[in-house]
């Protein structure tokens, strides 16, 4: 008999690819469908604004349990995929399945302090370096990761972008931007709850960033796309476009839940 933590072989192609679902409840998955669209959303999102190509070498930051390296994992053939992770049991699964089924597929735990993801990690965020070589990375891109990241720590990771990139590569970050953020306006989805309230400020960046709970500033963050274009150009990065996402309500045609920032490097 299977146990009710297993899914079905029929289910989907490479079922052994799908993390259990105590696992995915980490990630904040009841329901499978959600694992897959989220998926194949950002597989479009890379295609369209990132120029992903099968031939990319591609480095996600954040790579959770593999929901997009799952989309991508026919796409990318002739080139490499590297993604790294905060939370070290994700990664185990990671390297367990996936990269045994697909070697050009690789997956680095990178213990790093979040107070909310990860809060005894070792190193701190500023210390870390993205576990690839400089030069090297056509696209780097990041799902709901800045959105729980302090200014500081966005700043090195922006320039740890630069550094892995080629000249002319691209980042697809995704924010909720502050400047979106509308008091009164209604929000879809659970977006207009106490989990998406960005009212409190850190003093250090004026109205620039804005954060959820004060015991815990990176459950929920917020940047300006102002802050956003500093920190990028400190780091090495130019700001290409912004594609407003649905998450605030202000947009009729918007991108899939948050907004997106293409970054490039110049060449």
């Amino acid at each position: 008999m299977r146990s009710s933590e297993s899914y079905p072989d029929w289910l989907a192609y490479e079922p052994k690819l799908i993390p259990p679902p105590a696992l995915m409840r980490e990630e904040g998955i009841t329901i499978l469908e959600e694992w897959f669209r989220w998926g194949e959303e950002w597989s479009n999102l890379l295609r369209s604004h990132g120029g992903l190509r099968p031939s990319s070498n591609v480095l996600e930051i954040g790579c959770g349990l593999g929901r997009i390296a799952f989309a991508i994992r026919y796409l990318v053939r002739s080139g490499t995929y590297t993604g790294f992770e905060i939370v070290q049991r994700k990664i185990e699964f990671l390297e367990r399945t996936f990269h045994r089924a697909h070697p050009h597929f690789s997956f680095s735990w990178a213990d790093v302090h979040n107070s909310y993801y990860n809060p005894r990690g070792r190193m701190l965020p500023t210390q870390y370096r993205f576990p690839v070589s400089d030069a090297s990375q056509d696209l780097v891109f990041a799902a709901s990761v800045f959105t729980h990241m302090l200014p500081e720590n966005a700043a090195h990771y922006f320039a740890e972008a630069a550094r892995v990139l080629r000249p002319g590569g691209c980042c697809v970050f995704s924010f909720f931007l502050l400047e979106r953020y509308v008091a009164g306006v209604v929000r879809p989805f659970n977006f207009g709850s106490p989990a998406f309230a960005f009212d409190l400020a850190l003093e250090a960046w004026g109205g620039d960033f804005a954060y959820v709970n004060a015991d815990n500033p990176e459950q929920m963050t917020a940047f300006s796309s102002t802050l956003i274009g500093r920190l990028a150009q400190a780091g090495g990065l130019e700001i290409a476009k912004i594609v407003p996402g649905l998450w605030s309500g202000t947009e009729p045609a918007a991108a899939p839940t948050q907004d997106l920032v293409i970054l490039t490097r110049p060449a």
